[in-house]
C-alpha cells in the first residue's frame, strides 16, 4: 500500500515538473518562463483545463482548442517520462536528501535530452549543474571510502569525459560535440569511473542500434519507392546526417544508474 502511495505522489509531482520542463525547453533563449502559456500557432492563451499534464493533450486529441493546429507529442512524452522516473526514485531505498538530489538530476537529464534533440546542442549551464548534483550525490559514498574514495570520485568525471573530448579534438567537432564531453563529466561523477565508462560505451551501442533502425528503412523506401525526404528534410537521412549523441548518453546513464540504485548487476563489471 505504501509503495502505491509513493508511486502516485512522486508520479503526480513528476507530471507537474515535466510540464514545467516543457516550458523551460521551449522558452529558453526566447522569453522568460513567466507569463501565461499560449498556442504556438495562433497565440491563444491556454485555459487552466488545457494545461493538465498528459490529460489535456489526450482530451484535445493533440490539437489546439482555438485553431485546431497540432500540439507537439513532446508535451505528454516529457510529462509522462518525468513522472515515471520520479516514481522510480520515490520507491527506491534512497534517503530523502538523496532522493531530492536525484529528482534534480532527473529533471536536468530530461531537459538535456529534449533540448539536444530539438537543437543539437547542450547548454553548458545545464551540464555543469548536472555535474555538480552528481558530485554531491556520489560524495557521501566517496567519503565512506576514505582518501581512495575521494580521489576516485575526483578522477571519475574527467576519466569518462576524456574519450569524448578526444573524439571531439581529433575530429575538430565533426564526430562529437564538446557538449557531450561536458555531459560525460557528470556521468562519471554520478556512476563512478568504471560504470561511467560502461555507460558511455553503452551510449554508443544505443546510438548505433537506433540510427541503423532509422537508416535501413529509409534507405529501402528511397530505393524502392523513390522517397527523397525524411522528417521534413529535403536532404533526407544519411550516414552523414547530424544526430545528437546526448540523448543516447542520457538513456544509457539512466539504465546504469537505476541498476545501481536497485542493486542489479552491471554487465562486464563486478560492482
Amino acid at each position: 500500500m505504501l509503495t502505491i502511495m509513493l508511486v502516485v505522489i512522486y508520479g503526480l509531482f513528476g507530471l507537474v515538473i515535466g510540464s514545467f520542463l516543457n516550458v523551460v525547453i521551449l522558452r529558453r533563449g526566447a522569453r522568460g518562463i513567466g507569463g501565461r502559456s499560449g498556442c504556438l500557432s495562433c497565440g491563444a492563451p491556454l485555459l487552466w483545463f488545457d494545461l493538465l499534464p498528459v490529460v489535456s493533450w489526450i482530451a484535445l486529441r493533440g490539437r489546439c482548442r482555438s485553431c485546431g493546429s497540432r500540439i507537439s507529442l513532446q508535451y505528454p512524452l516529457v510529462e509522462a517520462s518525468t513522472a515515471v522516473l520520479f516514481a522510480c526514485i520515490g520507491v527506491s531505498d534512497l534517503s530523502i536528501p538523496m532522493q531530492i538530489v536525484s529528482l534534480g538530476i532527473i529533471a536536468l537529464l530530461v531537459l538535456i535530452t529534449v533540448y539536444d534533440l530539438r537543437h543539437t546542442i547542450i547548454p553548458d549551464g545545464w551540464s555543469y549543474t548536472f555535474a555538480f548534483l552528481a558530485f554531491i550525490s556520489a560524495s557521501s559514498f566517496a567519503l565512506g571510502g576514505g582518501m581512495i574514495g575521494i580521489v576516485t570520485l575526483l578522477l571519475a568525471g574527467p576519466l569518462c569525459a576524456l574519450p569524448l573530448f578526444f573524439l571531439w579534438l581529433i575530429s575538430r567537432g565533426k564526430w562529437m560535440g564538446l557538449g557531450d564531453a561536458k555531459l560525460a563529466l557528470g556521468i562519471g561523477f554520478l556512476l563512478g569511473p568504471w560504470s561511467g565508462l560502461f555507460a558511455v560505451f553503452f551510449g554508443f551501442v544505443i546510438g548505433a542500434v537506433i540510427s541503423v533502425c532509422i537508416l535501413l528503412p529509409y534507405s529501402y523506401l528511397r530505393a524502392r519507392c523513390g522517397i527523397t525526404r525524411f522528417g521534413g528534410s529535403s536532404a533526407g537521412f544519411t550516414m552523414k546526417s547530424e544526430v545528437p549523441f546526448g540523448p543516447f548518453l542520457v538513456a544509457s546513464t539512466l539504465v546504469v544508474w537505476f541498476m545501481m540504485i536497485y542493486g542489479l548487476p552491471i554487465p562486464f563489471f563486478n560492482i
